[in-house]
């Protein structure tokens, strides 16, 4: 079977999690101490991996003060005193990322580039720089790189709360990790039933419903480059408070019915007045759609490698050349300077 560039790069998730190294952002971690971090980025290059380890490390409750925000987002503070900030750009040269690392570096924070090019822009005027293992991606759709992304990010809340004296063992988290690595490929390759596979080919648009932690957000952004179609963001249960005179007939409500289980009675009654199909994305059968396998440890990429499964799927049935966009490019907006 001939598979697109995407498609090869989804699957080497993969390997990039088989051979990750947990000790990457070890000495990273005891500079920065008690120091608050921001994770920013552009797109996919910050809403996984930032959202992601924001989550985890308000799960271990750190003393640092741990946030995630849009590049762009950050030119309205001034002060990044006693803050690091992890600039992730996997091309090196994204214009809002390279404007904010002047703008952090002039306001008294310290840069930390993780890029894909070792030799970028970004890397070469950070103070300090991760390179990304993975290589370049060839296809449009970021995927193995926002799976490291992660994974860095990751490693650097695990080596923080360990300092912090939290419960951490990076022998388990490994074993853990080659196991989520399993399921990941798993859940790329998995089949959607052929009838829930023609509502999702026929749906106008869809709406992805999730926690806060990136996941149901990165997909949103997966679907317009890998299914084309038009997808919105509801954050938890958010679309279930008011939105539904705005939405039009024929949509799919997509979310991991076991995070918001408590509220599937309220999802099945606002599916009805809109019209709405809706598709589950998890391990259980509370609502029919894509079962993907998950690892506790590391739930969110299985999740999102569902999600990817999803729209390969989609794609497939469609006969979207997914490589090849009429409109959007690799580098969504590049630093010329």
């Amino acid at each position: 079977m001939n598979l697109s560039f995407t498609e090869q790069e989804m699957l080497e998730s993969k390997q990039v999690m088989l051979n990750f190294d947990f000790n990457i952002t070890q000495d990273i971690a005891q500079k920065i101490g008690n120091s608050r971090i921001i994770f920013t980025g552009m797109g996919s290059s910050l809403i996984f991996p930032g959202k992601q380890a924001k989550n985890r490390a308000l799960k271990f409750n750190l003393i640092n003060k741990v946030e995630a925000y849009f590049a762009s987002d950050l030119f309205q503070f001034t002060d990044f005193s006693n803050t690091y900030v992890f600039l992730c750009s996997n091309s090196g040269k994204t214009k809002e990322v390279i404007f904010l690392l002047d703008h952090v570096q002039k306001n008294g924070g310290k840069c930390i580039a993780l890029t894909a090019v070792a030799n970028s822009i970004l890397a070469q005027r950070a103070n300090e720089k991760i390179v990304l293992t993975c290589g370049f991606e060839k296809g449009v759709a970021a995927t193995k790189s926002v799976i490291e992304q992660g994974l860095v990010y990751d490693s650097l809340i695990f080596h923080l709360a360990k300092i912090q004296g939290k419960n951490v063992n990076f022998d388990q988290l490994k074993e853990e990790l080659n196991l989520a690595a399993e399921a990941v490929e798993k859940n790329i390759n998995a089949k959607v039933d052929e009838q829930l596979l023609q509502a999702l080919v026929d749906a106008q648009h869809y709406f992805m419903v999730g926690l806060e932690n990136g996941v149901a957000e990165e997909i949103t952004l997966k679907s317009y480059e890998i299914s084309r179609k038009m997808a919105l963001f509801y954050p938890d249960t958010h679309i279930v408070h008011g939105p539904e005179e705005g939405i039009d007939e024929g949509c799919a409500i997509i979310f991991d019915p076991q995070s918001l289980q408590d509220y599937i009675p309220d999802f099945e009654k606002f599916a009805p007045k809109t019209h709405a199909t809706l598709i589950g994305v998890g391990n259980d059968n509370l609502i029919p759609g894509l079962k993907v396998e998950l690892n506790e440890a590391f739930r969110n990429y299985c999740l999102l490698s569902g999600g990817w499964g999803l729209l390969r799927n989609i794609a497939k049935k469609m006969g979207i050349d997914i490589d090849h966009p009429v409109k959007a490019s690799k580098v969504g907006n590049p630093f010329n300077g």
